[in-house]
């Protein structure tokens, strides 16, 4: 059993909550994704204020994973 405990301790340590995934969207009338990496070549056209928010609070906002990056 407690082998069981340590192994589910050290799995959990690979998976991260989508709340506390950082992603990166461009704040802007028509942009509709949100980039995983804030060097993403799509997100380097961004003509407006790039901000950074959470995985969950961008997919809230309507916003989803950019096409460079899935």
């Amino acid at each position: 059993m407690k082998k069981l405990i340590i192994l589910c301790a050290i799995l959990s340590l690979g998976f991260q909550s989508e709340s506390s995934i950082t992603v990166y969207i461009c704040v802007s009338k028509t942009a509709s994704k949100y980039h995983l990496d804030r060097g993403c070549g799509a997100l380097k056209n961004c003509k407006h204020e790039i901000k950074s928010v959470s995985k969950s609070e961008a997919i809230e906002l309507g916003y989803s994973l950019c096409g460079h990056e899935d």
